[in-house]
Order: C-alpha cells, then structure tokens, then sequence
C-alpha cells in the first residue's frame, strides 16, 4: 500500500491518494485542482477506480466533476444524508469558500459499516455526523480518514447547516473506541494518531466524559 496528501483548493484541503501493489488507487476527499491530481496519478502510472467522501462540503467533492471528465468510469461514494449539498452551494458552503463548480451523480451511497473494495484494499465505512449530517469515516490498515470529524487537537466546526454538537460527541466516542494503533488522517492540517488524540485531545476527553463539547 503507498499513500500520498496532496493540498488542494482554496482551504488547502488534505487530499490523499491511496493504492494497492497493482497500482489500482482511491482518492479520499479530491478537495478541487483535478487537474493536479491526475497528473500526480499519471506519473505514477496509477489506475483511479474510486473517488471516496467523508462529507458534502465544497472544499471536499470539488474537484469532482473535473476529475470524471477525464475518468469517467471511476465510482464516487458518499452517504446519502449530504447528497443534497452537491447541487446547493449555500449547504456546501461552496459559495462561501470559493470552492469551484462540482456537479455529480454520486454511484455508491454508503451506510454503516458498509465494505467499499478498491483493489485489494477493502475501506470500511463508520458513520460519524456531527460536522454534517452524512459525515463518514474510513478506516483501511492502521489508517482512519475522519474527514473534518477529528482533527489533530481538535474537531470540526458544528455550527454549520447540518450540523450537530451531541451527534459530534457521540461521533468522537466512536472513533475513539476504534481499536488497535490507528493513524488519524484528517481534512485539513497534520496528521496524528488515534492514542495521543484520546490523550490530549479535549473535545475527545470531554466526548469521553459525557460533557458538552462546546
């Protein structure tokens, strides 16, 4: 398995580019800049079957609508709850970012716990809203893609459309009962690991704690 993050679009999104020994790849979260991500994909002679989002906002399914014009067999999965904010700009906060155009059909509408195969690297699905309402997680190997759920030190904005302090809680408690060491991707920023985020980590601790996280 190779990983690599690329930031992209007008928040520096973290995009990453994930594939398997036959160079078979997933792309979690292409943010925006399609055009600089297949070129990455074209250097390393990757082949791109998936596009997976952890949310509907603008800084995450931009870059989208690009990326299937130049690969239009590639599968893009979502949950159903933030299907709406593809076509609603104001709900994205598309508008607002300055993120760019991105109209799509999304192919697979993801549950809980639900299996998407991408080569031979099998992404399980964790519901986890709170940011938005279709917020997802993907957990692969060691390695959690949370999207803008858990950040290094911090979480997610939940004054947003969609949003969710008492689901963000019980969100966070999810993924902190994720066993074995688990790498955090997140969103945006640097990435950490699951043991030092229940650790200091406070919306985590007071998640943990039953508290209000705000």
């Amino acid at each position: 398995m190779n990983i690599e993050v690329m930031h992209v679009g007008p928040l520096g999104t973290n995009c990453y580019i994930v594939w398997d020994e036959n160079a078979v790849c997933a792309v979690v979260d292409i943010g925006g800049q399609a055009e600089k991500v297949a070129e990455f994909i074209e250097e390393q002679h990757l082949k791109p079957s998936h596009i997976l989002l952890t949310h509907g906002h603008g800084d995450h399914i931009g870059g989208v609508e690009g990326f299937l014009t130049m690969y239009p067999h590639v599968k893009v999965v979502m949950a159903p709850e933030d299907v709406e904010m593809i076509t609603d700009r104001q709900k994205s906060m598309a508008d607002p970012c300055g993120c760019e155009e991105s109209e799509f059909t999304p192919d697979i509408l993801v549950n809980d716990g639900d299996v998407i195969t991408v080569g031979d690297m099998d992404f399980t699905v964790i519901k986890t809203p709170g940011h938005t309402e279709g917020g997802v997680t993907y957990l692969y190997g060691k390695m959690m893609f949370t999207g803008d759920t858990l950040f290094a030190g911090s979480m997610g904005r939940t004054d947003l459309y969609g949003a969710d302090n008492e689901k963000m809680a019980q969100s966070l408690c999810r993924l902190a009962q994720v066993e074995g060491y688990r790498i955090v991707l997140p969103g945006h920023g640097t990435a950490s690991n699951l043991e030092d985020e229940k650790r200091a980590n406070p919306f985590i601790r007071k998640a943990l704690a039953g508290m209000k996280l705000l």
